[in-house]
């Protein structure tokens, strides 16, 4: 049945006119009361409802037709939150708007769509995005896109640092410094952590301000001084007798599988990153000439490197290349089950502390005990660098890294001969320090 409307003369809208035509209601009827003493007022009654509406024309004509155009409507309220008095009242003010030239129902409309679309976009619902964003954005430094490992991470912290402002279900336009003061504040105590869940809040705005969602990155208002810190460079370092500890504990710490206590003794003998021994293929090592080539997808500077491999790897790597089948290529230190790269290093770390007792080290330090044994060799810092693949240390970046392109790889291989030399001798004093022991 459509719906039947009338149209009523105009009257002077009072409490008792509202009860009256609330009573006169019927199905698929829709009444219109104009107001007497307000243009343009009506009092709408349908079957389950009752509005105030102001109706007006836009002032001015359509340049296409040369006619007005046609008439609008706002809807003011109800007889419950507007008597007729305070309904009167707001049209009146929409009246002063029209004549202005103003466009009250277009300007309501924009403002209706600008709080939906704000409200749609929570940080929450664009976190969802940015997921499937950042696998796909180039990194910051370097070349290439970020590893799953760093995507991970950094969603792990963009969550938490969301959680921190209590902004998770809050509109991206709403937040702004004092949030991130408040996450500033709440980390205060944790340095490292503070600075990686600044920066991870501080790439996601750069992409909402990419993608258009945002007119300003919050972060770029909070000045230099207020926002974290970088930690403390770290000293530690662990000397050659300790990584000799390291090297038999490798082969004796209760837990370990096989495939960890090789890689375990592959990142003491060379000082490449944790993430790049795990991602070690076969197709990239020469046996025979005792060379690793790393892609440059598996660097951290985007950029191809090699490692002269000292003996101590060189062995370890052909046994294990042995006990594999002498495959041509697949991961070298697979874990264990999902034949996947590697990723328990705590619980390997925990092991080994365990069966050492060593403790207030990380993985880092092995290539920070590498860089010192060498200098206290007598082996130029420029050297050890290039071996470490330091692109951004003060011998390798800048201009000086522009110009000079130099490799030093006959520099190089010595180096690492000298490495190996000074860890064969501490590994081998610690098997006789054992065997006297047992003896």
């Amino acid at each position: 049945m459509p719906l039947t409307i009338h149209r009523e003369p105009p009257a002077r809208i009072t409490k008792t006119t509202i009860d009256a035509a609330w009573r006169r209601r019927t199905a698929q009827t829709r009444f219109i009361i104009p107001d007497k003493e307000c243009r343009g007022l009506a009092l709408i009654v349908n079957s389950h409802s009752m509005s105030w509406v102001y109706s007006y024309k836009p002032r001015g004509t359509d340049p296409t037709t040369g006619k007005r155009f046609p008439s609008k409507s706002v809807t003011i309220g109800n007889p419950e939150t507007h008597p007729p008095e305070l309904a009167r009242h707001a049209a009146s003010l929409l009246k002063g708007q029209t004549k202005t030239g103003r466009d009250p129902a277009a300007e309501r409309r924009t403002a209706i769509q600008k709080h939906a679309k704000r409200l749609g976009q929570t940080a929450e619902r664009l976190l969802d995005l940015y997921a499937e964003a950042l696998p796909k954005r180039p990194k910051l430094r370097g070349r290439g896109i970020p590893t799953p490992k760093h995507v991970r991470d950094e969603l792990a912290h963009l969550r938490a640092a969301l959680l921190a402002m209590h902004s998770l279900e809050r509109p991206i336009g709403d937040i702004g410094a004092p949030e991130l003061r408040d996450l500033i504040r709440t980390e205060a105590s944790r340095p490292a952590t503070a600075r990686a869940r600044y920066g991870a809040i501080n790439r996601f705005f750069d992409w909402c301000l990419d993608e258009g969602l945002v007119t300003l990155n919050p972060c770029a208002t909070l000045s230099k001084a207020k926002r974290p810190k970088p930690p403390r460079d770290r000293a530690h370092y662990l000397r050659p007798d300790q990584l000799a500890v390291f090297w038999h504990a490798a082969s004796s710490a209760h837990g370990l599988h096989p495939i960890h206590r090789f890689l375990l003794q592959f990142l003491i003998a060379i000082p490449c990153r944790r993430s790049e021994a795990t991602r070690l293929d076969w197709r990239h090592l020469d046996l025979a000439l005792g060379i690793w080539t790393q892609p440059d997808t598996t660097t951290k500077n985007g950029e191809p490197h090699r490692f002269a491999l000292p003996d101590l790897a060189l062995t370890l790597l052909r046994d294990l290349h042995a006990r594999q089948g002498c495959p041509s290529k697949g991961l070298v230190f697979p874990s264990p089950k999902a034949g996947t790269p590697i990723d328990t290093f705590t619980d390997i770390k925990a092991m080994l502390v365990g069966a050492t007792g060593i403790e207030g080290w990380r993985w880092h330090d092995f290539r920070r005990s590498f860089a010192t044994a060498l200098a206290e060799a007598g082996v130029a810092e420029s050297v050890a660098d290039a071996i470490l693949n330091h692109k951004q240390s003060a011998t390798r970046g800048g201009v000086l890294g522009v110009y000079q392109r130099a490799q030093r790889w006959p520099e190089q291989v010595e180096a690492i001969k000298i490495w190996d030399t000074l860890l064969k001798v501490a590994v081998e004093h610690q098997t006789a320090s054992a065997e006297t022991k047992r003896g």
